[in-house]
């Protein structure tokens, strides 16, 4: 069924109330690089410690949401998204992801 999934670039899923996104080191370089920045700028401005400090995490902007995410839902930092991001739903998901994606619940037959 997950094979059907479809995303809607609705969003949801860069708005994830105390949603957090780890960067490696590779996906830091890769990110400033496609920004134009130096990897400690980068890791200055646009980075976190994590929650439970082993390693950074993407920025949220004031509404919880990723700071990527554009004003159509889209991600500002596609091509060099980080893992986590490009491979939810088919590696990952979270016990209440169909609730949060309208695409995953219409696989998981949880949407209309």
């Amino acid at each position: 069924m997950l094979e059907d999934f479809k995303c809607r670039c609705c969003g949801a899923c860069c708005r994830i109330e105390d949603g957090i996104v780890r960067v490696s080191d590779a996906e830091i370089s890769r990110i400033a690089a496609f920004l134009g920045m130096g990897e400690s700028d980068f890791i200055a401005n646009e980075t976190d410690v994590a929650p439970d400090r082993k390693g950074l995490v993407l920025k949220s902007r004031a509404d919880g949401a990723c700071a990527y995410l554009t004003e159509d839902n889209l991600c500002r930092i596609n091509p060099v998204k980080p893992d986590k991001c490009r491979t939810f739903p088919f590696e990952w998901t979270n016990p209440d992801s169909a609730n949060v994606c309208p695409g995953l619940a219409l696989v998981s037959g949880q949407g209309s």
